[in-house]
C-alpha cells in the first residue's frame, strides 16, 4: 500500500514517502525499531489499523525498489495489535481489479459506499473530471448512476471509500461525448484522430461537417493494480468511434489515468463529518 497512519490519527491516510515517514514518527518507537541486525520501520494500516511494515525504506529489497508497506501480521509493542478479523476485511489485503467477479458479503459495507454515492456524488464527480479531462453534464451523471445501479456495482469488493470515484467509472458503460467539454489533450486526439467529430467553440465536441454515420463514446477499461500493491492503481479511459452501419468501433485514442488513495478518502471524510455537523445543528 501507498498510505499509512499514525497512533495520533490512526484513520487518516497519510501519502507514503520518506519524508512523510519521518515528519509523523520523528523516526523513534513504537515506529522504528533496532534490534541490533537491522532497523524495520513500522506505521498503522489506515483502513484496519493492524500494523504495516515499510518495505525499501532504506534499502531495496525488492526487484521493485519502491517504498511501500504491507501488513507486518504480528503485533508491535506500543502501536498496535494484531486484529486478524479486521485485516481479512482489510481493502488493503490483497486488493482486487475492478473487473473481479467477488462481492462483498455484509450489507454494511455495501450500504456504506451506496451512501457515500448518495450523499457525495458531487466529490465523486469532480474527481473524475479533473482526472478525465471531460466536464461532466447532468445528463451523463444520470447516464452513469443508471448503469452503476444496473450493474450492482455498490457490492463489488473491489470498490472501496479508497478508490470510489474510479470503481464507479469502471462500472458504468460506455457514455456519449457529444456536447461534451473536454480538456486540451482529448480535444486535439478527437479532431485529429476521429472521422466524424471535431473540438469546436466553447470546447465541445461537436459533429465535423457534412460527415454522419458515427457516434463518439468514451468508457473505462483495463484496471491495474500499483506494482506489488504499492503504487498508484490506474484505469484506461477509452474514447472510441462507433460506425452504426457495421457496430465496429475505432479507438481515437486512450490514456492511462492513475489515482491515489489518500485524497479522495480524506476529502471525502472531512465532507462527510461536516454533512454531520450540520445535521446536527439544523
Amino acid at each position: 500500500m501507498n498510505v499509512f497512519s499514525i497512533l495520533e490519527k490512526p484513520r487518516v491516510p497519510i501519502a507514503l514517502t520518506e519524508s512523510n515517514y519521518n515528519k509523523k514518527t520523528s523516526r523513534t518507537k513504537p515506529y522504528v525499531w533496532n534490534n541490533g541486525q537491522e532497523v524495520k520501520s513500522y506505521a498503522l494500516c489506515p483502513a484496519c489499523v493492524n500494523p504495516v511494515l515499510l518495505v525499501n525504506r532504506h534499502v531495496a529489497k525488492t526487484d521493485a525498489k519502491i517504498l511501500y508497506a504491507k501488513h507486518a501480521g504480528r503485533s508491535i509493542p506500543g502501536l498496535a495489535d494484531h486484529d486478524p478479523q479486521a485485516y481479512e476485511s482489510c481493502p488493503f489485503h490483497n486488493p482486487e481489479r475492478f473487473d473481479s467477479k467477488t462481492r462483498r458479503t455484509n450489507k454494511v459495507g455495501n450500504d456504506e459506499i451506496r451512501e457515500a454515492l448518495i450523499n457525495h456524488i458531487h466529490l465523486v464527480i469532480k474527481i473524475l473530471e479533473t482526472a478525465t479531462g471531460i466536464a461532466y453534464s447532468d445528463g451523463l451523471v444520470e447516464a452513469m448512476l443508471k448503469d452503476f445501479g444496473a450493474n450492482q456495482g455498490h457490492q463489488y469488493k473491489a470498490i472501496n471509500l479508497y478508490n470510489l470515484p474510479f470503481g464507479f467509472a469502471y462500472m458504468t458503460e460506455a457514455q456519449d461525448m457529444y456536447g461534451l467539454k473536454v480538456d486540451n489533450y482529448l480535444a486535439e486526439q478527437i479532431t485529429e484522430n476521429s472521422v466524424g467529430f471535431e473540438v469546436g467553440q466553447y470546447r465541445k465536441v461537436v459533429r465535423k461537417k457534412d460527415t454522419k454515420g458515427t457516434s463518439l463514446r468514451f468508457y473505462f477499461n483495463n484496471h491495474r493494480l500499483g506494482e506489488s500493491f504499492v503504487g498508484d492503481d490506474s484505469i484506461d479511459l477509452v474514447v472510441a468511434e462507433i460506425h452504426n452501419a457495421t457496430r465496429t468501433s475505432t479507438i481515437v485514442c486512450s490514456k492511462a489515468i492513475e489515482f491515489n488513495s489518500e485524497y479522495f478518502f480524506n476529502t471525502y471524510m472531512r465532507r462527510e463529518r461536516l454533512r454531520l455537523l450540520a445535521l446536527q445543528y439544523l
